[in-house]
């Protein structure tokens, strides 16, 4: 039961957890795939109707088609959809960020059906700023993280083709997980917003430090294809919660910023949070005992703690 990667109990943007809470982890694990393939870029538009702020909720997974998807036993796949709300994180990144060093640690309505997941749930993350609409107006980010073809001034054809084949070669990468929505139509040879552009739009006023650096200016230095566009960019660094982070804004706006799905991670488990007598929500409990009626095996796993 305690042999899965839990996420890390610090403070956080939205505060620490609170007694009584029920929250689903995504923990980190030394044998863990790196981050950015569970990021969504771009990011995805979130569905016309759904009422995500403060309201965490179960979305059954569905094929494109409309098809329930099952697991191993023959179970529909529930997906936990949560809204991180823009209150506490401000910026996509800053969560992002966050996740990076911490894990995710999102707080859960106990009342939620939680039997309904398993191992085969993955935490569907939204943001209020996520997608940019202004990014055709905008130069695209030096990098792109997740190497994608035209998103970044820094890949080259030789790059762009180089990285094509290493994705190729690698058996081992993680097939992408179906969402039952589909991407908006993008224009181009960028494929629409890139998600690491928004560390870019972040203001400089933003951040808690700032150190007046220049990009290199000779032609092979780091960051030199990206100098040509923007000859002075200070080093930033950002607080959230016990997370800081670095970033260099361009002084682009972030007016065009708009919900959207970012991210879809695994869920390792959930975390129960005692009360002063060392009680927990009973009816949380109850809920995820009851998945192990459900799934067996492929139950999430869970645990207590007092923090």
């Amino acid at each position: 039961m305690f042999e899965f990667p839990k996420a890390d109990p610090v403070e956080r943007g939205c505060g620490d957890r609170e007694p009584g809470g029920v929250y689903a982890e995504s923990g980190l694990s030394p044998y863990g795939r790196p981050l950015e393939e569970f990021l969504l870029d771009p990011p995805i538009a979130v569905p016309d109707g759904l009422d995500l702020i403060n309201k965490p909720q179960l979305w059954q997974r569905t094929v494109a088609a409309g098809e329930p998807v099952c697991d191993a036993d023959g179970c529909p796949v529930y997906d936990l959809l949560i809204w991180v709300g823009q209150e506490h994180y401000p910026y996509c990144p800053d969560f992002i960020e966050e996740l990076r060093r911490y894990g995710a640690s999102r707080r859960l309505n106990p009342n939620l059906d939680l039997s309904l997941l398993s191992r085969t749930s993955r935490m569907i993350l939204v943001h209020p700023r996520a997608r940019n609409l202004a990014w055709q107006t905008q130069m695209p980010p030096a990098t792109c993280h997740k190497d994608l073809p035209g998103h970044a001034v820094a890949l080259t054809s030789t790059d762009e083709q180089s990285s094509a084949d290493e994705r190729e070669d690698d058996e081992t990468v993680s097939t992408p997980i179906a969402l039952p929505v589909e991407q908006e139509h993008v224009h181009g040879p960028q494929a629409g917003p890139c998600l690491f552009k928004l560390w870019d739009v972040i203001p400089q006023e933003a951040a808690q430090t700032v150190i007046a650096e220049r990009i290199p200016d000779d032609a092979e230095g780091e960051g030199s294809a990206d100098n040509q566009r923007y000859p002075a960019r200070p080093l930033c660094l950002r607080a959230i919660g016990s997370t800081v982070y670095q970033y260099r804004p361009t002084g682009e706006s972030a007016e065009g910023l708009v919900p959207g799905i970012f991210a879809t991670l695994p869920i390792t488990g959930v975390a129960l949070i005692r009360f002063a007598d060392g009680s927990v929500n009973e009816r949380a409990r109850e809920n995820v005992e009851a998945g192990f009626s459900a799934h067996g095996e492929q139950a999430l796993p869970w645990y207590e703690s007092d923090r």
